[in-house]
């Protein structure tokens, strides 16, 4: 199951690191104390058995947050729905796991008083082990 989930974790960013759409300073695992807004950070997730008659799979419920400083939610919004483009094209394999199926799931907007704010992108991606 790890495994499955470092590479569903490794697909994910790499197709936010490629969207042309999605102008953040960075996509993170975790939010480096010096990280500048806007930025997109990957996780919390949570990992079932989505297994079949004739082998192993694993359903994978992903959260995608975009961070950003900007009075308004307007840029974030903009950068929530370049997010979820770059995750909805996620195919392909890596490290033995195949991408069968890409969900978006929902979206939540929060505003902070301290002037953050932050899109939570809900995914469902299922797995095939290889």
């Amino acid at each position: 199951m790890t495994s499955a989930s470092l590479a569903v974790q490794g697909l994910v960013s790499a197709a936010l690191a490629a969207a042309v759409d999605l102008t953040v300073t960075g996509v993170f695992d975790w939010v480096a104390p010096d990280a500048v807004a806007p930025y997109v950070t990957i996780g919390a997730d949570a990992v079932t058995d989505w297994s079949h008659k004739t082998g192993t799979g694993h359903e994978h419920r992903v959260q995608i947050s975009v961070w950003d400083d900007c009075p308004g939610t307007a840029r974030l919004k903009a950068l929530a729905a370049a997010a979820e483009a770059a995750v909805r094209t996620v195919t392909g394999t890596r490290d033995g796991h195949r991408v069968a199926s890409v969900v978006f799931a929902r979206a939540v907007f929060i505003k902070d008083p301290n002037g953050w704010s932050q899109a939570a992108l809900d995914f469902r991606i299922r797995t095939e082990q290889l």
